[in-house]
């Protein structure tokens, strides 16, 4: 085995590696990264062979005070020019490329309310082209069908479900799709929370995120969806027509600024994303979860409003303080009385704690999101899943939105 360093060349290795290395490949004709092993954020990174096969060496790259700095190593007994000599050529390429190469990529996808609950979607049509920070957001024009099926159960036929999706898009410059692809479903991601917090229901992408090219016409949203078992279902209302008096909404004004604050507010951000996942989680049936994944989201925006403390207990003690639940009730504070939040705090905490530090499961997901109905006493578990988790969701809900309505600073900015 052998090795031959050829040089530093100036890319940063953690935010330019990934360019630099796009770029290499270029030079042998690779579309994507060839060969490679990474190094989860530390040097030394390998790449190749390349799969063109021009050389049967690899390039080491590891992190250097200049910028990176390059090594070929081989498997045969000696190194040759003919090994060493390209990877040096497309090298020096590489860094004279970075930043250089960029172009304009536009992605689309489309997203929708969560086909969970059966029959039409309650939250209706979007009343316009909007956005939402980068993400354009313009009305699908077609009400879709779709046969959803029971989640887990083979026994069970699919029930039908209308939404009126979106188109979301936006425009990334970048040299390669590759990232702008991982940066569109971030965007996707946010996208959907804001528009939970926004209309009160659960928005997930249904699409990937495609590139869109000069000469291509653009995705379109599909009439129907799936299939079902009963073929006098498959003629009915599968025409994709959107019905005249179909309900519109509208996006809050709080929606203009959400997406800068949350850029620049890494404690709103988290409690927001939070809050969407709580919501994930309740819609796939697992509401002990979702109750935890709710009070952090409130106790995580209270992080602001309550900062840590040193235990008392004596003088020399260095333990912090507990003061998550002081958080969380502050948090709650921001939008409730005194006496609504005693009502829902107290039970709320310690449902969560049960769930967070024993495992403890409430409601339905003792049977895989079946309860049990009565005519004459509501369930244990519908009880749980409808009232104790839904005033959780509909209080963190409102603690959100308030914070994006005022752009309360973060702990760190106060």
């Amino acid at each position: 085995m052998w090795q031959q360093d050829i040089g530093v060349f100036p890319a940063r290795f953690r935010d330019q590696g990934d360019e630099f290395a796009h770029h290499v490949s270029a030079e042998f004709g690779d579309p994507r990264f060839m060969t490679a092993q990474g190094s989860n954020g530390n040097s030394p990174v390998e790449l190749g062979p390349p799969l063109s096969g021009m050389v049967s060496s690899r390039l080491v790259i590891r992190s250097h005070e200049g910028g990176v700095a390059c090594t070929v190593v081989g498997d045969s007994d000696s190194a040759s020019a003919q090994e060493v000599e390209p990877w040096r050529r497309a090298v020096q390429a590489a860094a004279e490329a970075l930043g250089r190469r960029d172009r304009v990529f536009v992605w689309e996808a489309v997203v929708s309310t969560y086909p969970r609950q059966f029959g039409l979607d309650r939250t209706g049509i979007l009343a316009g082209p909007r956005s939402l920070g980068p993400v354009a957001l313009a009305p699908g024009g077609v009400m879709m069908r779709e046969y959803v099926p029971t989640p887990d159960r083979v026994d069970q036929g699919p029930g039908v479900r209308h939404t009126f999706p979106l188109l979301a898009s936006g425009a990334v410059t970048c040299y390669a799709w590759e990232p702008v692809e991982s940066a569109a479903h971030r965007c996707l991601r946010r996208a959907c929370a804001l528009l939970s917090l926004a209309t009160g229901s659960l928005w997930i992408p249904r699409t990937y995120p495609t590139r869109r090219t000069e000469d291509s016409e653009g995705l379109r949203v599909p009439a129907v969806v799936g299939a079902s078992r009963n073929s006098h279902l498959d003629d009915a209302g599968g025409d994709g027509e959107v019905p005249a008096d179909a309900e519109t909404f509208e996006l809050p004004g709080w929606t203009a600024g959400a997406w800068q604050l949350l850029d620049t507010d890494r404690e709103l951000d988290t409690a927001v994303g939070a809050h969407y996942e709580a919501l994930s989680l309740e819609a796939h049936r697992h509401p002990s979860l979702a109750h935890l994944a709710f009070v952090a989201a409130i106790e995580g925006f209270g992080m602001r409003l309550v900062p840590d403390a040193p235990c008392r207990c004596h003088s020399e003690c260095t333990h912090p303080k507990g003061v998550a639940q002081a958080r969380f009730r502050k948090a709650l504070k921001t939008v409730m009385t005194q006496k609504e939040i005693k009502q829902l705090a107290s039970d709320a905490y310690t449902l969560r704690s049960f769930t967070g530090h024993r495992g403890t499961l409430f409601g339905s997901e003792h049977a895989f999101g079946y309860w049990p109905t009565s005519l004459f006493k509501p369930g244990d578990d519908s009880v749980f899943d409808l009232h104790v988790v839904g005033e959780l969701r509909h209080a963190s809900r409102r603690v959100l939105t308030k914070a994006l309505s005022t752009g309360l600073p973060s702990a760190d900015a106060q």
